[in-house]
């Protein structure tokens, strides 16, 4: 975060003005959409589970939302500038930074693939309008939604790396 600021960004180029946020506020209603569907689909599967270990889903929401905000910020207004700079504004800038995204997600086989996908949607998205927060909301409801209907013995928790070998279920 440091090195963003040293670079001296406008607040446009960051997304974290106001310009861009009712233009890409329909991202917002298509995951509030598509998680509603997941949240049918698992309820009738008997997936669907409002605990996340052993505590409330909703106490995690908010942490999880701030953390969604954080990884938009270094998904968009850090790396996907970046390699925007070195690419040029192309297609190939998008998926080297989804790719990326997906990758810091190993090993985890739900939210590689989730965030790959996911990460061309949020950069392409940011790519058009330059705002992150709706794509936050966007991400938290997506990996909330995860987290309430993919069975904890994929999804360890979301954990990833080192952390994903050491989730044991409990009970």
């Amino acid at each position: 975060m440091i090195c963003v600021f040293f670079s001296h960004p406008r607040v446009r180029e960051l997304g974290v003005g106001l310009r861009g946020i009712r233009d890409s506020a329909w991202t917002i209603l298509l995951a509030a959409s598509l998680c509603g569907i997941a949240i049918l689909v698992a309820a009738k599967m008997g997936t669907l589970t409002l605990l996340y270990g052993s505590k409330p889903v909703y106490w995690h929401s908010i942490f999880y939302a701030i953390w969604a905000l954080e990884q938009q910020f270094i998904l968009n207004s850090f790396f996907y500038k970046r390699f925007e700079s070195l690419m040029g504004d192309t297609a190939i800038a998008v998926v080297v930074t989804a790719t990326l995204f997906a990758l810091v997600h190993i090993p985890n086989p739900v939210l590689v693939p989730a965030t790959f996908v996911g990460g061309l949607f949020f950069v392409a998205v940011f790519r058009r309008w330059r705002n992150i927060y709706p794509l936050a909301i966007a991400h938290a409801m997506f990996g909330l939604t995860l987290a309430i209907t993919i069975p904890d013995r994929w999804l360890h928790h979301m954990r990833v790396g080192l952390g994903f070998f050491r989730f044991h279920i409990h009970g």
